[in-house]
């Protein structure tokens, strides 16, 4: 292979991984989106067994009342432990394992839920999360291995988020997570691209010269 051929497949090998790199390092967050409402789900720890995360309301009114997921299969799980923020109203949430059909999704069987009320359908917007507030980080621990195999994106996929007291007294629930990528992934995809064609133009001039 020409030393050329050998200079341009190595920068673009070091782009790629570069790129792949900032992909696995933001991975773990996601937007969910209810008509104007939007959060973020920051997954801080995921394996066989516990699945850590933190919700963010990143909308500029409205209040996060509830929130769970639909995993596939089925599994045992429990509440292993909520690591306080310090944000307001983000301490009062209950741990249910029955929360009852999820509004606008009433297809949805949770596997568990974080509640401000009786159920998903209910709740109580003076103690959710707050328009710009970060939940407490919580810990989910499954003892039957149930987030085995799942990725990052599946347990984002499996998300239902509630918001409340939005204009006009309506609510929304959001479904679903969609990756926000990493500020810097397309400055080094850019750095990689912008030293390959250095590279080859460096060359080209050698050669004509």
């Amino acid at each position: 292979m020409p030393q050329l051929s050998k200079t341009i497949l190595s920068l673009a090998i070091f782009a790629v991984l570069g790129l792949g790199s900032a992909i696995t390092a933001r991975a773990d967050s996601f937007t969910i989106v209810a008509n104007n409402a939007t959060a973020t789900l920051n997954i801080t720890s995921l394996s066989n067994n516990l699945l850590c995360f933190t919700i963010t309301n990143t909308s500029s009114v409205g209040v996060v009342t509830g929130f769970g997921f639909e995993l596939p299969g089925t599994g045992t799980y429990t509440l292993q432990s909520v690591n306080p923020a310090d944000q307001p109203g983000n301490q009062n949430f209950s741990f249910d394992t029955t929360p009852g059909n999820v509004p606008q999704f009433n297809t949805a069987v949770l596997d568990f839920a974080l509640l401000t009320g009786n159920n998903f359908a209910g709740g109580n917007p003076q103690t959710g999360i707050p328009a710009g507030a970060t939940s407490s980080e919580f810990c989910v621990f499954s003892s039957t291995n149930s987030f085995a195999g799942l990725t990052q994106q599946q347990i984002a996929d499996a998300i239902y988020v509630r918001f409340q007291s939005l204009p006009g007294g309506e609510s929304a629930v959001g479904h679903g997570g969609t990756i926000i990528p990493e500020p810097t992934t397309m400055l080094l995809l850019g750095t990689g691209l912008a030293g390959i064609a250095a590279t080859v133009r460096k060359r080209r001039k050698a050669r004509r010269e």
